[in-house]
């Protein structure tokens, strides 16, 4: 066992992690798999958007870059278009200098691409996203319509506030959720339809207040109803009036985890693996949010990654034999690079696309036999590189992560921040970057938006709104409005990002702990904690109880 040397927690390296250290002449961590997370994470900024100027054509553009970096951004047309070359930049390697301080100098003159942001069709606002029509503020969202406020998810329309859903519709705040329509605060649900306010249905109609059923129809608090019975029940809490609604979240979000059992973890169709929200994979050590993954341990938010360690954001395209690296798809024998696509033998590469050998590189694409943007043939890239490797053992560089120091992102910009929480203080004392945010004051709310959807006019489009917890001024577009009429919910008085934090907090922590099966006893591996008050089931003794 090893301690931490960030945070002072034990940890061990697995045999056949060991292994890959071995065969890649890679040195052991020194840090725990969650401190590794941490320091990927601050590299990767989802959600927070800005306006500034093209550094090549001018115009106005949506970019994951605040207007004070000092680094040249590029819009999409520019960065893809043929006016400007990466390896332009290039430059020699100085072997009397640390690597990360020579890589810094070069992230801090290539151009950058101002949002990942592909194949889109009026969705301006999006990050991380691909083929998507008609989306606002979707985030590492794929082949969706007429979405908002969506966050990792894939082939979903007309939905409104979800995350991790996969191929729904008509559907407003549900995560972790698949094949479902017309629904409204689901969790974990699967092939679903009028469903409200429930968790853990499967192939379920017009249930309320439900845990944990499969095949059932008419239900409340898992009590079968007649559909007359049911239709009458359901109507006496009239959700589109604002009170009702809030009441009956706070019956799922509070009241239900403690009424019905919870399963330890979520895995379907998997085989041999340490984790939870896994699906179609095989031996998977410590991951979460994963699906059709094999052989990798420590990955976090990865489609189709094959023989990996500490992966973040993988996906969709196949990768295999990668070590840490995030925001990444379509690699092979690739470490350390961020948001690198299609690529192979690619090391400490930033935003580098269809490349392959590359060291060092940022910004390129289509390169080859480069090294800090500089092209050579392959007899001197293999020599200089090899030279590098001993160069960057001698100092201590090789085989970790770039520093936090170089992220291009304050601490409360990056994704890491919304799964480990940090103040400026905080921030400052682990050594991470810190965005200081202008100081603003706040509109006062002047208008009283009605208590029942039914009693909204298109006015309210007009008007600006103060979110109830931060107080942050937002307005609704027309297509939320005719959502949230259509669905017949009220008109939310909390921000986005608010509702976004809530959401977010119903999923468990991408942490497992040792605690006893609450019905049989045996020790289980669970994402809840053992001073939770939940009961939490063994997967045998849950199925049980749920079949």
């Amino acid at each position: 066992m090893k301690n931490c040397k960030n945070c002072s927690s034990k940890f061990e390296s697995r045999s056949n992690e060991v292994k890959f250290y071995k065969e890649h002449s890679l040195p052991e961590p020194l840090v725990c798999p969650i401190c590794r997370q941490q320091s990927r994470m601050l590299w990767r900024n989802e959600k927070n958007l800005y306006r500034r100027p093209c550094d090549l054509c001018g115009k106005d553009m949506v970019t994951i870059y605040s207007p004070d970096k000092s680094f040249k951004v590029y819009c999409q047309d520019c960065f893809w278009g043929d006016k400007w070359n990466a390896f332009d930049y290039g430059r020699e390697v100085d072997f009397g200098r640390p690597f990360f301080d020579q890589f810094a100098e070069l992230m801090n003159e290539v151009p950058r691409l101002a949002v990942v942001n592909k194949k889109s069709e009026n969705s301006e606002y999006c990050n991380y996203s691909f083929a998507n029509k008609n989306c606002y503020l979707t985030f590492g969202n794929h082949y969706e319509w007429d979405c908002l406020y969506g966050h990792y998810s894939t082939k979903n329309k007309n939905c409104v506030d979800y995350l991790q859903v996969y191929k729904s519709e008509l559907c407003y705040d549900i995560l972790f959720s698949k094949n479902c329509y017309n629904c409204v605060a689901l969790n974990h649900c699967e092939n679903c339809r009028d469903c409200l306010f429930s968790v853990d249905l499967k192939s379920c109609e017009h249930c309320l207040f439900c845990a944990n059923l499969r095949h059932k129809k008419y239900c409340i608090y898992n009590q079968q109803y007649s559909q007359d019975e049911y239709l009458k029940k359901l109507g006496k809490y009239d959700l589109g009036g604002y009170e009702a609604f809030e009441a009956a979240k706070k019956v799922y979000r509070e009241e239900l985890p403690l009424r019905f059992p919870v399963r330890d973890v979520y895995q379907v169709n998997c085989q041999d693996c340490v984790g939870s929200n896994l699906e179609n994979c095989k031996e998977l050590f410590y991951c979460f949010d994963c699906a059709a993954c094999e052989d990798s341990m420590y990955g976090f938010q990865m489609d189709e990654t094959y023989d990996s360690f500490d992966m973040t954001c993988m996906g969709y395209d196949r990768s295999e034999v990668c070590y840490q690296t995030i925001g990444c798809s379509g690699l092979f024998n690739c470490m350390t690079c961020d948001s690198c696509w299609h690529g192979n033998d690619l090391k400490y590469c930033n935003m580098c696309f269809t490349s392959k050998n590359c060291f060092g590189c940022v910004s390129v694409q289509h390169g080859d036999l480069s090294i800090l943007n500089k092209k050579y043939s392959k007899e001197e890239y293999v020599k200089l590189m090899e030279c590098l490797i001993e160069h960057m053992k001698k100092t201590g560089e090789w085989g970790q992560f770039f520093p936090a120091s170089l992220s291009p992102f304050g601490y409360n910009e990056s994704v890491a921040h919304e799964y480990m929480p940090l103040d400026a203080d905080g921030a400052a004392k682990a050594g991470f970057n810190w965005k200081k945010e202008n100081k603003k004051e706040f509109a006062k709310q002047k208008f009283e938006v009605p208590n029942h959807i039914d009693d909204v006019s298109d006015s309210v489009l007009n008007e600006v709104l103060a979110c109830v917890s931060c107080g942050r001024n937002f307005k609704l577009v027309s297509q939320e409005l005719s959502f949230y009429k259509q669905v017949g919910v009220p008109v939310p008085r909390k921000c986005p990002d608010c509702r976004d934090r809530e959401r977010i907090a119903l999923r468990t922590p991408r942490r497992l702990w040792k605690r006893a099966c609450s019905k049989c006893g045996i020790e289980i591996w669970t994402t809840y904690s053992p001073n939770r008050p939940e009961k939490v089931y063994c997967g045998k003794c849950y199925e049980e109880a749920v079949y």
